[in-house]
């Protein structure tokens, strides 16, 4: 039998990563409001967001330390006729070889993966491995199958993504700098069609991970953007 743990310091190192850019995101928004505050109404200000962002680092910190729990003691097992994948509560999920239909190789969010499909359907992601090339190979030589490559990537932070939002990027400096003179509300505007945009144009998992839950951004997405344009071009009185 041959055990595979999975790659902590990789996973660590991505977690970290779209943790600080969430931090990032929230210190940049709380610099262009605090520009637009009055200089007497900055104090309230400011002690708003502290406690804010007291709040938004202690649930940052929640989840990554409940992120890297699912790793512990998390393996996955390769015998003659089988594969086992462990969970951190020691739970146990077994696959037949006699039930594999084919086996898939690509990239997902920056991670390589194999998929799994049975003769049923069903899809079987592993991904994250320390050893994945030894882990692809003995898959192959035990369930007699030949992987299939695909090279496209899902990758979520890349030199595209930073393309993607320089309206965004350009906006805000604009902004902030005083070139551009519209109301707060325009960047916002093009804060959430930019990110609206990403979202639609962005691609997409083979096999539709996480589908259900683009459609519930984007949703929300559109409802935000339909409001900002309704208070910008005074469409409805919000008061």
């Amino acid at each position: 039998m041959s055990v595979f743990n999975y790659d902590s310091p990789v996973f660590k190192k991505k977690l970290l990563i779209r943790t600080g850019l969430v931090l990032s995101v929230f210190v940049i928004f709380i610099g262009v409001s605090f520009v637009q505050v009055e200089l007497d109404k900055r104090s309230a200000f400011l002690s708003m967001y502290l406690l804010l962002s007291g709040v938004l680092i202690l649930l940052l910190l929640k989840n990554y330390r409940r992120q890297l729990k699912v790793l512990e003691g998390a393996k996955v097992e390769l015998d003659s006729s089988s594969l086992k994948q462990w969970n951190a509560k020691g739970q146990c999920m077994e696959f037949e070889f006699r039930d594999l239909e084919s086996i898939e190789k690509d990239r997902f969010r920056g991670y390589e993966r194999i998929i799994l499909i049975s003769k049923q359907g069903t899809y079987i992601p592993i991904l994250n491995l320390e050893n994945m090339d030894q882990f692809l190979s003995e898959l192959e030589k035990k369930s007699g199958k030949k992987a299939k490559i695909f090279e496209e990537d899902t990758k979520v932070l890349s030199w595209k993504t930073l393309i993607a939002f320089l309206p965004s990027i350009g906006a805000a400096i604009a902004f902030g700098s005083g070139y551009w003179k519209e109301k707060q509300d325009a960047l916002f505007i093009v804060f959430v069609a930019n990110a609206l945009l990403f979202l639609i144009y962005f691609p997409k998992d083979r096999m539709d991970t996480g589908y259900s839950a683009r459609r519930r951004y984007i949703f929300i997405l559109v409802v935000l953007l339909v409001a900002l344009l309704a208070r910008y071009f005074e469409w409805i009185n919000f008061g």
